[in-house]
């Protein structure tokens, strides 16, 4: 699965996705913005030439996060977001205590069971944190 940065260029496919999947609301000055941080990995999984997904890391040593991971729902359930998540895991030193941590719906249970099968363990919860109420499970790998 080619992985690769993500750049400018990829913003339009970003954004639709985004859309596509109705999970969060940035917009093309705040994947600007990430694109531009020294201490962001933004990624894209194409898969013969089609954009498939796209991830976006904060890489901050032991306090390193997961931002956001979307997968096209054509290409879902083919490992790409495992891929993805493994891009930017890698670049982690758990050794020296690199940590990375993400919050997810409490409803999401396709994506907690991808976090669960690849070592992030929950450790607390934020209830009410999105806007419709649902509560944030709070994971740590």
């Amino acid at each position: 699965m080619p992985i690769r940065p993500m750049t400018e260029a990829d913003l339009p496919s970003v954004l639709a996705l985004q859309n596509t999947l109705g999970f969060q609301k940035w917009n093309e000055k705040q994947f600007i913005s990430e694109l531009r941080a020294s201490y962001a990995l933004c990624l894209v999984d194409e898969e013969a030439g089609t954009f498939a997904g796209y991830a976006i890391f904060h890489l901050m040593g032991s306090d390193s996060e997961l931002l956001t991971i979307a997968v096209d729902p054509k290409f879902q359930r083919k490992g790409i977001a495992s891929s993805l998540l493994h891009e930017g895991l890698d670049k982690l030193n758990r050794e020296n205590g690199d940590h990375c941590f993400l919050e997810v719906r409490q409803g999401n249970n396709h994506a907690r069971s991808l976090y669960e099968k690849h070592g992030f363990l929950a450790y607390s919860q934020r209830e009410r944190y999105y806007d419709d109420g649902e509560t944030a499970i709070l994971y740590k790998w």
